[in-house]
């Protein structure tokens, strides 16, 4: 049955594609493991989306976003993909926006927003194209309107988005992207799920067992 959704799926009508995700994502993990889903989204609308990321299933809003693994993205979120020119005579889109009719090509190309693992993103953040990548481990607070790129393990929140603090002290960062624990699997994490509150612990058993094998 999921492997005809996923064959179908361009086929079929808005409601209908609505109703095939939420059959997925009761059925086939949640839209938190669902390969089905992200088969579907690859294929369909461009969208990488990693093991265990939610909150970004949308029907293609998203589709100048690739996601990486266990990203945590609240209700709001807003990717402005390319922005309103500047320098030309005028900042009305019928002057740049190719389904408007007066131009052929669009003379402003569209960002592509890289967000990688473990990015925790707050309700009703705002992005525009001058950022372009958002690290591991970084945190956007709610409401920010992100107009740089965020560095991994940054917090930052405001309008414009600022940096507020660091997750962790440059060793904890050293050795939790030495890890790279967001690689694993649900089951191979759950070994490791008692030491989640020790990060350097969690990310050196993590180590020890990666020399191992």
């Amino acid at each position: 049955m999921k492997k005809i959704i996923v064959l179908l799926y361009p086929h079929l009508s808005n409601r209908l594609k609505i109703l095939a995700e939420k059959f997925l994502k009761k059925f086939d993990g949640g839209e938190y493991w669902s390969d089905s889903l992200r088969k579907i989204y690859k294929k369909n609308y461009d969208i990488s989306i990693g093991t265990g990321t939610y909150g970004v299933f949308k029907q293609g809003k998203y589709k100048y976003i690739n996601f990486g693994n266990y990203c945590s993205i609240a209700n709001g979120l807003e990717y402005f993909p390319r922005n309103h020119p500047k320098n030309f005579a005028t900042t009305h889109p019928v002057f740049y926006n190719d389904n408007l009719g007066l131009v052929k090509n669009s003379p402003i190309e569209f960002s592509k927003l890289i967000i990688e693992n473990d990015v925790w993103i707050g309700k009703n953040v705002m992005i525009t194209s001058k950022c372009d990548y958002i690290g591991n481990g970084a945190i956007i607070g709610a409401g920010s309107v992100v107009t740089k790129n965020v560095e991994p393990y940054t917090i930052v929140a405001g309008n414009p988005a600022k940096v507020i603090g660091m997750r962790f002290d440059e060793k904890i960062i050293d050795l939790l992207e030495k890890s790279k624990w967001y690689e694993l699997s649900i089951n191979e994490l759950k070994k490791y799920i008692r030491y989640v509150d020790n990060p350097e612990k969690f990310a050196n058993k993590i180590i020890e067992s990666r020399i191992l094998h």
